[in-house]
């Protein structure tokens, strides 16, 4: 809470800066923010131009003063977006930060300008996957599969799904292994192995399901928020 406090002065100051000319909006019609912030982790955005990246390693240099809270340049990174006529090394002079290429990952999400393909969102799949095998799931009863599918198999895409909807191919996978998981203890069951219909099994408890949640409707909700 105290790292969020002292961070909203930074907003104001880019705020400032841009409403005095100092800075220019950002060009595309949907950003309205210029600083996005988690946690401990800030991003700012700017446009491609050397006066204004002087300007906001100044505006950085004084809220670190001021502050305390000063840039460790060793764990910042610049991600040229759509810069390709653009001499980056020469721009960022005056913010002397490593250079990485764009799509990149950030706080675990892969970032794009364009849909993510199937081979970006494969590794969320691969991580729900490599969770079975470390529990032995044909050693627990149903009730006890039923607790790890819904605390621990549903959780892990929750943070994905604040921010991308999952395709339905997706989702037929995660569904797969948390079936599967469920009735067997594996990665797949078959027809026989499952007692009740997943549409059902989707269900509140209070309708008659097992309160397993409906990863799309899920992930509706949370981007909604």
């Amino acid at each position: 809470m105290l790292f969020i406090l002292a961070m909203e002065p930074l907003h104001k100051l880019l705020q400032l800066a841009t409403s005095n000319g100092q800075l220019l909006q950002i060009g595309h019609r949907c950003s309205k923010l210029r600083v996005s912030l988690y946690a401990d982790d800030a991003a700012i955005f700017l446009n491609p131009i050397q006066e204004e990246v002087r300007e906001v390693a100044s505006l950085l240099a004084t809220f670190g003063v001021v502050s305390g809270l000063c840039v460790n340049i060793a764990k910042s990174a610049c991600y040229p977006i759509r810069c390709e006529d653009i001499d980056v090394p020469e721009l960022m002079q005056h913010f002397n930060c490593p250079i990485r290429s764009f799509p990149c990952t950030y706080l675990g999400l892969p970032l794009h300008f364009r849909r993510l393909a199937r081979l970006e969102v494969h590794p969320l799949i691969d991580k729900v996957a490599v969770r079975l095998p470390t529990w032995k799931g044909r050693l627990l009863n149903k009730a006890g599969r039923l607790r790890m599918v819904n605390t621990v198999l549903t959780s892990i895409p929750v943070h994905f799904l604040t921010i991308f909807a999952l395709n339905k191919w997706a989702i037929k996978k995660i569904d797969k292994l948390r079936r599967g998981f469920l009735w067997k203890g594996a990665a797949e069951a078959n027809g026989g192995h499952c007692l009740v219909r997943w549409a059902k099994c989707l269900r509140p408890k209070k309708f008659g399901g097992l309160g397993i949640l409906d990863l799309e409707l899920f992930g509706r909700a949370l981007r909604l928020r």
